[in-house]
């Protein structure tokens, strides 16, 4: 398969497309007599005196400023704090852009194609140069490969590497790779930052994105427009991050202090009428899962199948406020009678009068559901399982361990269910993700099952007078912003 030469306008660093409200004195955010006020409490009442400003279009110029925190290193696969990560996004691109959950668009690279997801054969884009004006090459692409192979980075790939074979230089442009072992995969793994070779920390903060580093002091750090930017001029002049604990980043919004600002375990429709700012929901990547012991009531696979498209049922009556629901894994829900039928079929037997099932004329043992102390997200799913199956006939309990022990205990086979949590990873299928969960995390044993249940959601507010579409997403909560580069591009910018 062939890569098109795509100039699709949506990156990791969709700062191309953040623009500002511009206003003839030349006033940056958070100054001048343009800047709506920012009130200081959330109301769920409307604000009728003040309209919310038109978007009508980007304009070139002034200075965004986004909260960040304590700065931990300047190298991007050193990092493990989430917000640092995001400033990495303005000044540093990958060989491909992550667009949506499912799609992975070249971008730094040209032309791709493979040989039976074996051997990866890659074109570099041209007029590609980083900070310093040297050029992109498959040299750097190699380094990079190294360097994130001696990382932890929590935010890409760093154990697909050890799959790389070979990796063949055939000119500054193009590069082959080969794999031990077939990937499909392959491209969405090639997310993260390209590095210049022999990159420096500390001394060396250069990408080839729209944004360079300009200074950093302990209270802030400054990134200004790269002019010669490969894919056209940037629209802001500069971004500025400011520096607070995560705790202080509402507040700081608050004050109009940021532009932006994010949260998460609220009720979202507080600020639906708010006209002073603006906000997007977007799915998180914190998940929630259920845990099956193979050797419980419900190992047996028939009784597992309907106990999961019973959960898939009754997930609305799972009130953890704002959530998204792994709609793949409930496409064939049954309601309660259905469950019956299921758990019947499979050799239970069910007492109408008393709403009960027992297993011929023996009684079912309690079905035990662990969860770890003080856990209260998952104390709730494992009180909404107690009260489902309760509902059907099935005696539930749940029992709290220590926290320390709990994968262990689960191990044990002690417990029959038990919620689980992970985060979702972009280089990750959702079956890879169970299967990790699975295997390396260590919960139960190989041959568990693993239910998908929902996924939490988080939000981001704007200041009013930002510009463009606002798509955040968990890998990127800045991305988004490109509707209104792509009629430039399509113009032959």
């Amino acid at each position: 398969m062939k890569g098109n030469r795509v100039f699709i306008a949506v990156i990791v660093i969709i700062s191309i497309t953040i623009v500002l409200t511009g206003c003839e004195s030349g006033n940056v955010f958070g100054e001048g007599p343009d800047v709506i006020p920012m009130i200081p409490t959330v109301s769920a009442a409307p604000v009728d005196k003040q309209a919310k400003l038109v978007d009508s279009g980007p304009v070139y110029g002034g200075t965004l400023t986004l909260p960040t925190t304590r700065v931990d290193s300047l190298h991007p696969f050193k990092t493990s704090d989430r917000y640092v990560n995001c400033i990495f996004l303005f000044i540093y691109e990958p060989l491909f852009a992550h667009i949506s959950e499912k799609q992975y668009e070249p971008w730094l690279v040209d032309e791709y194609s493979h040989t039976g997801f074996t051997v990866w054969n890659f074109k570099l884009k041209k007029d590609v140069k980083f900070h310093n004006g040297r050029e992109l090459t498959s040299y750097d692409v190699r380094y990079t490969l190294k360097e994130l192979e001696k990382s932890d980075s929590p935010f890409y790939d760093t154990a697909f590497v050890k799959n790389v074979n070979e990796f063949n230089i055939i000119s500054s442009s193009q590069f082959e790779i080969t794999l031990d072992k077939p990937d499909i995969n392959f491209v969405r793994k090639l997310i993260f930052p390209v590095l210049q070779q022999n990159y420096e920390e500390g001394n060396d903060v250069t990408g080839t994105g729209p944004y360079r580093f300009d200074s950093m002091s302990d209270d802030r750090l400054k990134l200004v427009r790269y002019y010669d930017w490969w894919f056209g001029k940037p629209y802001l002049d500069s971004i500025v991050f400011r520096v607070y604990e995560e705790g202080q980043m509402l507040n700081a919004f608050q004050d109009n202090e940021t532009d932006v600002a994010f949260v998460r375990n609220v009720d979202f429709s507080k600020y639906q009428y708010r006209t002073d700012i603006d906000f997007r929901v977007f799915q998180s990547n914190e998940s929630h899962f259920l845990y099956v012991n193979p050797d419980s009531l419900f190992g047996q696979f028939n009784r597992q199948k309907a106990l999961f498209r019973y959960v898939a049922y009754r997930l609305s009556d799972l009130n953890v406020g704002q959530v998204q629901f792994f709609d793949e894994y409930s496409q064939d829900p049954v309601d309660i009678d259905g469950f019956r039928e299921e758990l019947i079929r499979s050799g239970l037997v069910y007492d109408e009068e008393e709403n009960r099932f027992t297993l011929y004329n023996r009684e079912l043992d309690k079905i035990l559901i662990a969860v770890p102390y003080q856990d209260i997200p998952k104390l709730h799913t494992a009180n909404f399982l107690v009260n489902i199956l309760g509902d059907a006939g099935i005696e539930a309990e749940v029992v709290t361990v220590n926290k320390n022990s709990y994968k262990r205990e689960l191990r044990s086979g002690k417990y029959d269910l038990s919620p689980v949590s992970d985060e979702l990873k972009p280089w990750e299928s959702l079956n890879d993700t169970l299967k990790r969960i699975q295997q390396d995390l260590g919960y139960g044993r190989e041959d568990s099952f693993i239910l998908p249940l929902y996924r939490n959601q988080q939000a981001v507010l704007f200041r009013n007078n930002i510009r463009g579409e606002k798509n955040a997403t968990y890998w990127n909560p800045y991305q988004g912003f490109y509707l209104w580069y792509k009629p430039v591009l399509n113009e032959g910018r």
